[in-house]
Parts: structure tokens; sequence; C-alpha cells
């Protein structure tokens, strides 16, 4: 909830004002969950059993990378057999649109850090010593350049580039770019992207972001402290093709190549990018379940986040599809999130109507 001293509620109180409902996880995860337990129960009351036969996979690892999830689904591959998933998430758009999600991209979750000296020191010996707040900062550098293109040898080599049909989907959904800038308070988009562009790139383009830089002094007022120890997280989005093993090797090869070999790499966990055919059947059911709660849908093809969708797809052989009730701009991971008590209803509905459809179909 950190920090906590900009919620105006107490984050876990589930605050309700007007149609909002305040608290951390009341969108992501809590929110969305409740809409899934809700259609189930709501069948079971009316019509005494389900349509079709429905399991739930719950864990709560999801947020620090799902580590054992793999292991897990492999485990009870008999078990959790299934010929359709409904994702744990699905935003719905400003304009009351639920965008339907028939991918996620992978993750490369990686910590970067270098030592100089075994002690911090006074800055006056700068003229002396190594700073490694330097040393990261000019290593960072040659990750990717400022248009956010990666610069690390052969990273591309395997991405799945979008297809005709994936342009034709990323065409028709709509992206407005002055709410998005005013929303965020930005006034340009990284590398003057516009259009098609912006589409293409939340949907198929690898990224690499730094989440985080930590080095020396950073309280209030002045320090003249020499560092002796740098480290920064960054997390790099995948999409299809790309393997998180081969990613790190290229990500080590590549500082060492540069300068960098002392720099020591952490993995923190990788996840790979999962895509669902939008011309596969289980594609309908979702889709006319949306437009029958909603009135109206938005079709995508990825997400431009990440779960672990892929090992839910490989290891099970089944499509997935994200489809939900979080607003898009319901301030999830940041304080005073909240969830639309109109759009958990319409997506309750909505879970209801996918699994009548699917039972149909099937």
């Amino acid at each position: 909830v950190d920090p906590i001293e900009l919620w105006d509620e107490d984050p876990f109180s589930g605050k309700i004002k007007g149609n909002k409902i305040f608290g951390r996880g009341s969108s992501d995860d809590k929110g969305e969950l409740i809409t899934r337990i809700r259609a189930v129960t709501s069948f079971l009351k009316v019509t005494g059993d389900v349509p079709c036969n429905v399991k739930f996979v719950i864990e709560g690892e999801e947020e620090t990378g799902s580590a054992h999830i793999e292991e897990y689904l492999k485990k009870y591959r008999k078990r959790f057999s299934c010929d359709g998933i409904i994702w744990e998430f699905g935003h719905v758009d400003s304009k009351n649109r639920p965008i339907i999600d028939l991918g996620m991209k992978g993750l490369l979750y990686v910590e970067l850090s270098l030592r100089e000296s075994n002690m911090d020191s006074h800055s006056s010996l700068a003229v002396l010593i190594k700073n490694p707040a330097w040393r990261l900062v000019e290593a960072l550098k040659t990750l990717r350049d400022s248009s956010g293109k990666i610069l690390i040898k052969d990273w591309y080599n395997e991405v799945l580039q979008l297809n005709k049909s994936d342009i034709k989907i990323l065409k028709s959904l709509p992206f407005d770019e002055k709410e998005f800038k005013k929303e965020y308070g930005i006034r340009e988009f990284l590398g003057k992207k516009t259009g098609l562009e912006i589409k293409k790139s939340l949907a198929g383009e690898p990224t690499c972001n730094i989440a985080g830089i930590v080095s020396g002094y950073y309280g209030e007022g002045a320090k003249t402290v020499l560092p002796a120890e740098a480290r920064a997280k960054i997390d790099f989005r995948l999409v299809p093709n790309m393997s998180p093993k081969k990613q790190v090797m290229r990500l080590k090869r590549h500082l060492k190549a540069k300068g960098f070999g002392d720099i020591k790499i952490k993995v923190y966990h990788g996840e790979a990018a999962a895509r669902t055919n939008p011309k596969h059947p289980f594609v309908s059911d979702v889709t006319l379940a949306a437009r029958r709660s909603f009135g109206k849908y938005l079709l995508s093809v990825s997400s431009a986040g990440t779960g672990p969708m892929h090992a839910f797809t490989h290891i099970l052989k089944a499509p997935a599809i994200a489809v939900g009730s979080t607003y898009v701009f319901s301030r999830i991971h940041s304080p005073n999130e909240f969830t639309r008590i109109d759009l958990l209803k319409k997506t309750t509905k909505c879970m209801c109507l996918i699994l009548d459809n699917f039972a149909s179909s099937n």
C-alpha cells in the first residue's frame, strides 16, 4: 500500500463512495475474483447447477512472478485439463467498453548491482575511488536508446511479428491519445509515437524499463557521500517466442562486451508471453457475452501487461482470454485504488453468459 500517506481512506477499509469501492486490491484483483465467484453462485441459486464444468485456480504469487504455478500445473495437469481459460482480469475503457485481450506479454525482471568499495566514503575521495552509481548509469545507458529501442545484440531475433489479422484488430481498437496524456500528465509519447504505432507498441513491442535505482544518500538535505554500491531493478516486457532464459544470457553477454562484466545480475523471475488465435471458437463465446452484458466491446491482440498466461496455454493446451471489470483508470498499484460497482455487476452477468455460450457451443 505504500506510500500509505497518499491514501484518502484506509486502504483495507473497502470504503464505498457512490459507485466506487476504494481499497488495495478492490480492482486488482479482489473485485475481479468476486465477479467469477458470483457468476457460479448465481447459477447454483437459480438453476441448481452450472451449465458446464468450472475450475478455479487461485494463487497468491502473481505479483511476485508466480514462481510455482508452472510446476503446479504440470503436477496436476489432468485435474486442470480444460477447453478454455478466462483470465483473472480485464480492463474496461472510459466509454464503458470491455477490452477483451487475447494474450499477455511476458516479463523478465532483474536487478543489476555493482560495488566499488567496502564502505561509503567522503565525496572528496571521488578523485580516487570509482563511483558505482556513475558506472551503473553508464551501463544502463547501453541497454536502450531514447526512442525505447533495445540495443542488446540479438534481442529481437525471435520476436513474433504482428500479422495482417493482428493489424486489422489493432486498427479497429480505439485509443484516445489526448485522454491518456491528460490522465498521466504527459506531453508526448515515447519516441513521439502516434496512431497505429502506439497500439502496435502496446500489443507487440518488447520494452526495457528501469523500475528503480538505489545508491548513496537520498534523504532530506545534503550529505557529501561517495556510495560503495549501486543497484537498479529492470523489467523487460517480452512478446511471443521470446525466451526469458535466452534473453538473460544475451543481457549478460551485452554487459560483458560493453566493459561491465563485473556488474552482478540477479534474476527475480521470467515469464514467456502468450497469445490466442482470434479465430478460435472460444473467442466468439466471450465476445457475444460481452456484447450482451455491456452493449459493446473492444477486441485486443494482447494486453501490455504480464501474467503467467503462457504457463496455462502451454501446459493445458487451451486458449486463454482476459475479460473483466477493471476500469482502465482505477489506479491499480497506486494510492486510492477503486473498483466501480456498475462494472462489477455487468462483468458478473458477462461471466454467466460466457458459461452459457460455452456450454451451448460445446
